[in-house]
Parts: structure tokens; sequence; C-alpha cells
């Protein structure tokens, strides 16, 4: 559930796009709005950078035609109060148009995460669950492992896995793809 906090002035995600058009966010500040609240993006990482690169050449290549994969785009959901830029995103169409208009279905969301890590496993994991998505990956940079988060209900996932390089996974989406966890990871 949402905290509020008494004074706390919450922002629409079109107030949000008229301050980016106003040039209120410098070119180089990475921030996002969550629940209303535009927060700072934690800075990336080379580590970072090669997890998300890996992701989505893997995706792309396994995938083709059969979804889009979009790296580090917004997130936009009808009626959302937040529009997060999750490291990758899973989509049941490659239909560009359909990019950003809450229309294309979202399967699969991956964030990679070191600094960012407990705010991924709770506030985000929170947020996908509330909006449905069917499957959250948190690409874990600290401990070197992928967690699975499945089975959305209300705001939690019910089934949460972490798997170790060497394991496995398939995303429910496409169960024939078999993907090895040392595959999203930077090499050590």
């Amino acid at each position: 559930m949402a905290q509020v906090i008494e004074g706390l002035r919450r922002f629409t995600v079109e107030e949000y796009h008229r301050m980016a058009e106003a040039g209120v966010f410098g070119p180089e500040e990475r921030v996002e709005l969550i629940r209303g609240v535009i927060r700072q993006m934690s800075p990336k990482g080379r580590n970072h950078n090669i997890a998300v690169s890996k992701g989505g050449r893997l995706f792309n290549r396994h995938l083709g035609d059969r979804a889009g994969v979009h790296v580090q785009n917004s997130l936009m959901i009808p009626g959302w109060h937040s529009e997060p830029e999750p490291d990758i995103q899973v989509t049941a169409s490659q239909d560009l148009d359909l990019v950003g208009t809450g229309a294309d279905c979202v399967l699969l969301l991956v964030e990679v995460a070191d600094s960012s890590l407990a705010y991924d496993r709770t506030e985000k994991a929170a947020l996908y669950a509330e909006a449905g998505i069917p499957e959250y990956w948190i690409v874990n940079l600290i401990d070197g492992a992928l967690e699975v988060h499945r089975k959305p209900v209300e705001n939690v996932y019910r089934e949460r896995m972490k798997l170790e390089p060497g394991t496995r996974v398939s995303p429910i989406s496409w169960p024939e793809l078999e993907i090895d966890i040392a595959d999203l990871l930077p090499r050590k």
C-alpha cells in the first residue's frame, strides 16, 4: 500500500511530462515517477550496463519476431500514477506504435540491481504486481543471482525464487526458452 506523507505533493503522469518538456530536469538527470513522487534513479555502473545489454540481446536473439524487447523505456499504464523505467520490457507485440500507449501487453519486466536492490525488491515489486505484470525479474548484481517474481495478486508476487548461475529458467510466457542465469550476469 502506498504510504501517504502529510504535505507531500504528488504529481500526475501528465504533470510529470509537462515538467520534462519544460526542462525542469537536467539532460543527464535520471528520474522516474513512482506513485506520484518523482524519484532519482541510481547511477548506472559498468556491470549494470553489461547486464542490461546482455539481457536485451538475449531476449532479442531468442524471441525474434515473437515479442517486443524494449531496453530502458518508460512503462506507461493508463490510469497509473507512475512511469517507471525498467531496464528491460518484454511485450506481446513488436509493434513499435504501441510502445508507451498502454495497449502493448507487458509480459516480463527485468530490473538490474546493485545499489537499488532493496527498492527493486519492495517498491518496484509491489508496483509491478499491482499493475498485473505477470512476471518480474531482478538481476541481482550483489549476489550474482536472478530473483524471479511470478503470480501477482494485488500488490504482491505470490511466487518468488532466487536462482544461481548454472541454473536455468524459462519465462512463463515462453516456456520453451531456457535461460542460464550466468548469461544475464557480467563475467567475474
